[in-house]
């Protein structure tokens, strides 16, 4: 099959859209011919601006190509693309863009977490732990690919040993996606700065002004530019995390996590995953005080127990054939 991934990633769009279908991607690629499909300014990469270069450069250096479209003809763009099957994972979308989207190409998935519109396409894939508690508006014919049976995991957090979980925490690490508009790793490390641990910051392809953090470093603080973020994890006792995608491979890898909610579709997996007891919800950053932060830290610190059950129960339920069982329910 010929299969194009509708996608995006920038300093403003954030790079989860990229991180996630480029999972699919490598799987369906094994069998398949797989390109990208995403937005410039003027159907080109000459002068693409900071919105959507990192997404762009990230897809090009894992191998695939990228055909472009103009990012206020979307749908006319898009009946130029040659493809079987066309993958969206994009908030740029409403009911025309699926009823349309359908029309152009013999078969459609769509990659959500917000579940806001009717979904008139093929497959609807939804990785999230609380996919499966929502109500679809779908097709009679539409396929559900949802809940954390299909998380999509990249490939070094599929068969990950248990965890051990020492008594004494010393490695903390911080993560709050690929890029970070409202500043929340300041927000984490100025909370921290007093504490005697070692703190491992991921700092993300698109954060703007990632200079700033450079005065947080020292002995105990170090920062990651192209982490390899399987080895941050195995390393750290704790992770400070956004209730983003990254949750999923902190939980493959038995880390228990403090989660930080920092977009409107995270709210859901951070209060699903923190019922199943995967990780501590700590809330929306904009509401966070230090008082809060540092008493929710201390706890899991100090708490054995509540960070052996929190691994335990994360390494459980996060399972690494997710992408698998999406591949071959869209290829077959």
């Amino acid at each position: 099959m010929r299969i194009a991934i509708r996608a995006d990633g920038g300093s403003s769009i954030g790079m989860g859209h990229i991180m996630r279908t480029l999972v699919l991607a490598k799987e369906l690629a094994k069998t398949n011919e797989v390109f990208y499909v995403c937005r410039t300014e003027n159907h080109s990469e000459n002068s693409v601006s900071d919105k959507y270069r990192a997404g762009i450069e990230k897809i090009k250096c894992e191998g695939f190509n990228v055909e472009f479209i103009n990012e206020k003809y979307i749908l006319e763009d898009l009946k130029k693309i040659k493809a079987d099957l066309l993958i969206t994972d994009s908030y740029d979308v409403n009911q025309e863009y699926f009823i349309e989207t359908k029309k152009i190409f013999n078969e459609t998935a769509y990659i959500d977490d917000i579940n806001c519109y009717y979904f008139d396409v093929n497959f609807l894939i939804n990785q999230n732990a609380n996919g499966e508690d929502l109500e679809y508006k779908v097709n009679d014919d539409t396929k559900l690919l949802v809940g954390l049976k299909y998380t999509m995991l990249r490939n070094e957090f599929r068969n990950v040993p248990k965890k051990i979980i020492k008594e004494k925490v010393k490695d903390i690490m911080i993560t709050v996606g690929g890029s970070d508009p409202n500043h929340v790793t300041e927000q984490i490390l100025n909370y921290t700065k007093n504490l005697q641990y070692n703190f491992h910051v991921v700092v993300g392809p698109s954060f703007k002004d990632s200079d700033n953090l450079k005065q947080f470093e020292n002995d105990r603080v170090k920062l990651y530019y192209n982490a390899n973020m399987y080895k941050i994890m195995e390393k750290c006792d704790i992770a400070v995390s956004a209730c983003g995608s990254t949750l999923y491979e902190i939980a493959a890898c038995g880390v228990p996590t403090l989660g930080i909610i920092i977009a409107d579709n995270q709210e859901g997996v951070a209060k699903k995953l923190d019922e199943l007891g995967a990780i501590n919800n700590i809330g929306w950053y904009s509401k966070l005080t230090k008082d809060k932060f540092i008493d929710s830290f201390n706890e899991l610190v100090l708490n054995l127990n509540m960070r052996k059950k929190m691994s335990h129960t994360g390494q459980n339920i996060i399972n690494g054939r997710g992408v698998e069982r999406i591949v071959k329910a869209l290829t077959k």
